[in-house]
């Protein structure tokens, strides 16, 4: 896909628009570009050297939001996206859904979550990931907050409140019911959103490391027999609750105090996209 003199160049190559707010210094936005593994490559690394360019504030990246979803990106794209994450200093949204990301992808998956521990939503619905790869992002993604941070750090961000919106359905996960059961015993602390009034992007109602919103809607066939889930237990345990229907998240509250930029917040009609309106 090398552009020529006289042919179109490829959507990533394009100028950014004119805002008149200016540039999105805060938005990477690369979705539905129809791009391959060597274009997300060079587009990353057209793209960060643009930003650096702009930016006056050093060498770290001020993107809190990656939008690289509705691609054809597989490990190397993947790859080098997390590279691009990890130059961040305040990320807060990932976006790779409807990608063709399948479990070699994992391992990188896995480094951004270990390492960007700010991080508030990684978007990989409509994937190829088994659960194999599913099970280790969300190892990854518990161990790097309850381990990779200081105990102050790790207070502070249940008391604020944040849980990782982690969205990981339609992928090809066998027995989801048995493999959430089996993450709860070992202790993984993972919340599946079906309060929608009290859990949501950013806040859930447990104060849970892990949301896994949608969880059990996979596209690979389930035959595990229908039974209550791990959480639905540790519910019943807690607190008696009444079941709430699946609905899109309630919107999510301000942002973080500490931050100066405009934030990165999902809002009803990109959940709705991505759900391909199934959500109920």
């Amino acid at each position: 896909r090398v552009p020529t003199p006289t042919g179109p160049r490829p959507a990533w190559e394009a100028p950014p628009a004119r805002m008149s707010g200016g540039h999105r210094d805060w938005l990477l936005d690369l979705a539905k570009m129809e791009l391959t593994d060597d274009d997300a490559e060079a587009a990353c690394q057209k793209k960060v050297a643009q930003h650096k360019r702009r930016s006056s504030k050093g060498e770290r990246l001020e993107y809190q939001e990656i939008d690289v979803s509705q691609n054809h990106i597989a490990t190397r794209g993947c790859k080098a996206v997390v590279d691009v994450c990890l130059q961040c200093q305040d990320l807060r949204v990932v976006k790779l859904f409807k990608n063709e990301l399948t479990d070699r992808a994992a391992p990188a998956i896995c480094r951004l979550l270990e390492e960007c521990l700010e991080l508030e939503q990684l978007h990989l619905s409509y994937n190829q990931l088994t659960g194999q790869g599913a099970s280790e992002i969300i190892l990854a993604a518990s161990r790097g907050r309850s381990t990779g941070a200081r105990a102050s750090e790790r207070r502070e961000r249940r008391d604020r409140g944040i849980t990782l919106w982690l969205r990981l359905e339609h992928n090809r996960i066998k027995r989801s019911t048995e493999m959430l059961e089996e993450l709860w015993e070992k202790r993984v602390d993972f919340c599946e959103a079906r309060d929608a009034q009290r859990c949501g992007p950013r806040v859930c109602k447990r104060c849970a490391l892990v949301h896994l919103p949608y969880f059990s809607k996979q596209d690979a066939n389930d035959t595990s027999p229908e039974r209550s889930t791990a959480t639905d237990v540790a519910s019943v345990e807690e607190v008696a609750v009444v079941s709430a229907p699946v609905l899109p998240p309630a919107p999510a509250p301000p942002a973080r105090q500490h931050s100066r930029g405009p934030v990165a917040v999902v809002s009803l009609e990109e959940e709705d996209e991505e759900d391909e309106g199934e959500e109920e």
